[in-house]
């Protein structure tokens, strides 16, 4: 069983997740190693490759453990093994909460179990909802074994068939799961599971579709609930339903979800949605906080890299702005910063991909930096080179539009004006691309022109035009309430001063920025009853925020001189009205794992390269290394990756970044293969590994079929991974290492940020 925080473990238990074993299952008879693919024997798979076919190929490949808090169910599938059954209902429950990587693995080591279970394979196609190619390759393997499982299974290869049939209409083909589902429900009617997935399918088809009643599909999660009250798929979908809706009809679900299980990030995120929409954001960040160190926790266990989860950035942007909300700025700077820091990968999180770890960190960092005016150390984190901008229009925009605040605040009328200068420039170039592109949105350009207004309204404020400002901040959409409040206060008119903080907080309730702005509005236009008024109801935010912030050291001397002349009058407690069903039952989240991602440390290797010398992981402290486990000399495309590395050995050293190579030839083969005749040169030290010992540890390794696999890793100088590809095909990114090597090494030279909490 895998180890767990203690919390975790206790909540596994009393949610009743799986418990099985105190050891990792093992397959009894693994697959022997795959030999290579040869012209003379084209059928053959390549070396690294499945031999089940393409689909196996991605994926999972390490083994699976059964682990507490993955969710309890039940999904009685056709198995002669009861270790096979275990992973199955592990996955299934996985698959409840979309935890679709780790669901796979689960599946897989069913199949490792038992080969001729069908519904393993039906499983894998599960977990591969949104990869339709490798789905139906799952689904023709749960086919063959079809003959063999009882109609219950049948039906529900039959109705993942006709979602993923050939050539069919979406709706059509979407129509059909639903149509299976259904089925299954009416002949099965103690199958929860299916009834779940109706419920779940029903609403992302309705919704697809602009059509449906959610009260129609909340009966059927009612029904899977009274049956199971712990049922982790119930209540997740039941919080997807009412998203964005009518949110007090998930409440309850939002505070059981996390319960029924807590071992997934994601069953901590969603509840976050709901209290978000009920604008309870003290609420909101401890969800998402939850997940965040679930999600770290999983990662350092697993050695998973963060742009493997395909949720990660999205999860931790949203803990930044809920905490953003509450005035938890330092922690949520330290999570931001974090993103913007974490390793990269050239196919998943490139400069365009707007949902990157990266593009989400640069635009909370600033966010925060600017709504809680910490002007210097936004000048400081862009002159550092810190937030690490990319070329991508509205990435320059939102640099020049922060950087442009921060000089205002600073009267720093020069470097305005450069902002201003800038800004311009990047709209233009961006009218002239959407002009070129009519198939851009109508709105496109208005994130530029607003920030440019607002911009241009400080210029003219700082020149005492104030008509002409307030024109400009007229046209500045984006501009927040409670800046416009201040702008208003500033030039003393005191009515609209007033109106639009209270705007402000009308719009954003129990956000803390705009109820500290209506109190200093309303105290500086001699208004101080009221004033105390908004100050009673943003006292509670300020438990949880930190209290060095400069929207909040302004309020000091406010509340010190009511205190002082005994006009304060503390807020009445509200009376108890006893145990809260929706209410969120508080942990010491540090026992869930860290605040921010850390690079998991790389493991003890140990080696004799071509020229005898010896090699082992203290031999590389100091120094950034590039790692390749490749599968000898007999590979074709592993010569290809070393000799395009083998072309950039010498410019790596000058850097003092250092290269090996691990290869499964003997001792023999390696001396061979560095002092070939072919004039190509292999400079790197090549260590050999024919037991595949240092394959294993380091994971280069498909534990399913007993075959090495090829691997890529960036090792920093403090011996953390920065980087990991693991694959069927080695890596040939050698300029996005090269790039991506030089920026760990300007991190570790960086000042190291304040430890998060």
């Amino acid at each position: 069983m895998r180890d767990f925080p203690r919390w975790v473990a206790a909540a596994a238990v009393v949610a009743g997740s799986l418990c099985w074993s105190d050891a990792p299952a093992k397959a009894d008879e693994p697959t022997k190693p795959t030999p290579s693919a040869s012209e003379s024997n084209p059928a053959v798979p390549a070396a690294g490759h499945s031999v089940h076919g393409e689909a196996f190929n991605d994926g999972p490949r390490r083994q699976a453990s059964l682990t507490l808090g993955m969710g309890k169910v039940r999904f009685g599938v056709t198995t002669s093994r009861p270790e096979a059954q275990a992973f199955i209902d592990q996955g299934v429950g996985q698959l409840h909460s979309f935890f679709y990587f780790e669901a796979e693995r689960s599946f897989r080591q069913a199949a490792n179990l038992d080969p001729d279970c069908a519904m393993a394979y039906w499983g894998m196609a599960m977990a591969n909802v949104n990869n339709a190619r490798r789905a139906k390759g799952f689904l023709k393997e749960a086919r063959k074994r079809a003959a063999k499982i009882g109609r219950r299974e049948q039906l529900y290869i039959e109705a993942l068939e006709a979602f993923h049939a050939e050539g069919g209409k979406e709706k059509d083909r979407r129509q059909g799961l639903v149509t299976g589902l259904e089925t299954i429900v009416q002949d099965f009617p103690d199958d929860f599971n299916a009834l779940a997935w109706l419920a779940m399918t029903t609403w992302q088809h309705s919704d697809k579709d602009g059509i449906g009643s959610r009260q129609a599909v909340d009966f059927l999660i009612d029904r899977v609930i009274e049956a199971e009250p712990m049922h982790p798929g119930a209540h997740h979908y039941r919080i997807h339903l009412w998203d964005s809706n009518k949110s007090t009809r998930a409440v309850r679900s939002a505070a059981l979800y996390a319960k029924t299980a807590p071992g997934i990030a994601h069953a901590w995120h969603m509840p976050g949605h709901t209290y978000t929409n009920l604008k309870r954001f003290a609420d909101a960040a401890y969800q998402q906080e939850s997940s965040a160190r679930v999600d770290h926790a999983y990662m350092a266990r697993e050695r998973v890299m963060p742009f493997e989860i395909h949720n990660y950035a999205h999860n931790n942007q949203w803990l930044c702005t809920s905490d953003s909300h509450i005035g938890r700025v330092h922690d949520a700077i330290a999570v931001a910063r974090n993103l913007v820091e974490q390793p990269r990968d050239p196919e998943k999180n490139g400069p365009n991909d707007g949902g990157s770890a990266q593009r989400s960190g640069r635009i909370r960092w600033t966010e925060l930096l600017t709504r809680y005016e910490l002007w210097d150390d936004l000048i400081a984190a862009d002159a550092s080179g810190s937030l690490d901008w990319s070329n991508v229009p509205i990435e320059r925009k939102e640099k020049a539009y922060s950087l442009g605040l921060a000089f205002a605040a600073r009267n720093d009328s020069a470097n305005l004006a450069k902002q201003i200068g800038a800004l311009k420039k990047i709209a233009a170039d961006e009218s002239k691309a959407a002009k070129a592109a009519p198939e851009k949105s109508a709105d496109a350009m208005k994130p530029y022109e607003s920030a440019l207004a607002e911009l241009e309204g400080r210029a003219a404020l700082a020149k005492g035009e104030i008509a002409p400002a307030f024109e400009h901040f007229a046209r500045a959409s984006s501009m927040r309430g409670e800046s416009l409040a201040r702008a208003h206060l500033s030039v003393r008119n005191y009515g609209f001063a007033e109106t639009v903080a209270r705007k402000a907080v009308d719009q954003n309730p129990d956000q803390l920025p705009p109820l500290a702005a209506l109190v200093e509005v309303l105290h500086a236009v001699d208004k101080d009853k009221d004033a105390q008024d908004a100050y009673r109801r943003l006292e509670p935010l300020t438990a949880r925020a930190d209290h060095d912030l400069p929207v909040l050291r302004r309020l000091e001397p406010i509340v010190a001189r009511w205190k002082s002349d005994g006009a304060w009058k503390p807020a009445e407690p509200s009376p108890s009205s006893g145990a809260d069903e929706s209410a969120v039952d508080r942990i010491d989240l540090a026992t869930l794992g860290p605040l921010v991602w850390s690079p998991f440390p790389a493991l003890p290797f140990a080696g004799v390269d071509t020229t005898g010398k010896s090699w082992s992981l203290p031999d590389l402290k100091g120094k950034t290394t590039i790692v390749v486990f490749f599968l000898g000399g007999k590979c074709a495309h592993c010569m290809q990756q070393l000799q395009l590395f083998g072309k950039e050995y010498q410019g790596l050293k000058k850097r003092n970044i250092e290269m090996l190579a691990i290869s499964t030839d003997e001792e023999k083969g390696c001396r061979e293969l560095k002092n070939n005749t072919d004039d190509v040169s292999f400079p790197m030290p090549i260590l050999a590994d024919p037991k595949l010992e240092n394959f294993r540890r380091w994971g280069a390794f498909d534990d399913f079929e007993d075959q090495p696999l090829h691997g890529t890793f960036l090792i920093d100088a403090d011996g953390g991974v920065r980087f990991q590809r693991i694959s069927a095909d080695p890596f040939l990114e050698i300029e996005f290492l090269k790039t991506e090597a030089a920026r760990v090494i300007r991190l570790l030279d960086k000042p190291k940020p304040p430890a998060a909490g």
